[in-house]
């Protein structure tokens, strides 16, 4: 286990490439007004880096299992005060590897998994002024194997995944802010039995979200979803849904819809909800599996219902 510590001074922090454009628009008149001594310091640099392994063994009744884990991090800190403005910039790395091996008299198996992240925030302050972007990234990858001799049977898999988000966030005067969200990530993999079957299959799903909040006045928010997961043997399903929803005084609103294709046939849903506080409320639904409807729906007036379905 070991860490270390420096600080450096006389060079820029770099904007990341894949900072918030509204972040951008705020660091550059920054820039722009800071004299040259402001520009190189003083400059706020922390940098620690760790290193660990943990192995162990046990064994009973002539059964035996060793686990071995090892990691790798590292910690990237930047901070500068540009005419007023604050600067971060954080950056995480971490590596892990992860083996285990079981033995007994007539069977012998073992797993390892490795998987490598990293993640960055970009933060700009100014007064009560903030906007950040981060953004992470994961790669992994595991397999395991087995055999038996009594009986005889056998059997291995390997899967890969990989999957990356971004987040952004502007936080203005008085309650108001954006947000934004946005994710993806596959996965793939084969198994394979002594008997010779093999099987494979695929994931891969996609989701984000964006809001808008104007304090007392009201908030508008929105996200959406796909997926699809399927097998060489021929499961397969695919999925989607997206919901919208608002507020803006006393006046409400709120949809969502959703569609599948699954081993159970195709299916689909849609809500509604809308109304003004005390004044007047309709919601309504619709569904349908394998092309049977089932509709549901309501409306009040002054806090009264009036019909209903």
């Amino acid at each position: 286990m070991g860490k270390h510590s420096r600080r450096k001074s006389g060079y820029l922090p770099k904007v990341a490439a894949g900072a918030a454009p509204v972040a951008l628009l705020f660091a550059a008149p920054a820039a722009a007004l800071a004299s040259p001594a402001e520009l190189t310091l003083p400059l706020d640099h922390r940098e620690d880096s760790t290193f660990g392994r943990d192995a162990s063994t046990s064994g009973q009744d002539g059964s035996s299992v060793v686990r071995e884990t090892l990691t790798a991090t590292r910690h990237d800190f930047l901070a500068k005060e540009v005419a007023g403005a604050v600067v971060t910039n954080d950056l995480a790395e971490s590596a892990t590897t992860h083996r285990e091996e079981r033995q007994t008299e007539t069977s012998a198996a073992s797993r390892e998994t490795e998987s490598l992240t990293r993640t960055g925030r970009h933060t700009l302050r100014s007064g009560d002024v903030r906007a950040v972007t981060a953004n992470n990234q994961r790669l992994g990858q595991g397999g395991s194997r087995s055999l038996s001799l009594s009986p005889l049977a056998g059997g291995a898999e390997r899967r890969i995944g990989v999957g990356e988000g971004t987040n952004h966030g502007v936080w203005l005067a008085d309650d108001v802010d954006v947000l934004s969200q946005n994710a993806e990530q596959a996965d793939t993999g084969l198994r394979g039995t002594f008997t010779g079957d093999l099987q494979g299959a695929f994931s891969a799903r996609r989701s984000s979200g964006q809001a808008v909040d104007l304090g007392q006045l009201g908030a508008l928010g929105t996200t959406s979803e796909q997926h699809a997961t399927g097998q060489f043997a021929g499961v397969l399903d695919l999925g989607q849904q997206h919901e919208l929803g608002g507020q803006l005084g006393p006046a409400r609103g709120w949809t969502k819809t959703s569609q599948s294709l699954g081993p159970a046939g195709p299916a689909g849903s849609i809500r509604g909800d809308l109304g003004v506080d005390h004044v007047v409320h309709a919601e309504g639904g619709t569904t349908s599996v394998r092309g049977t409807l089932d509709r549901s729906g309501s409306l009040s007036a002054l806090d009264q219902p009036v019909v209903g379905f």
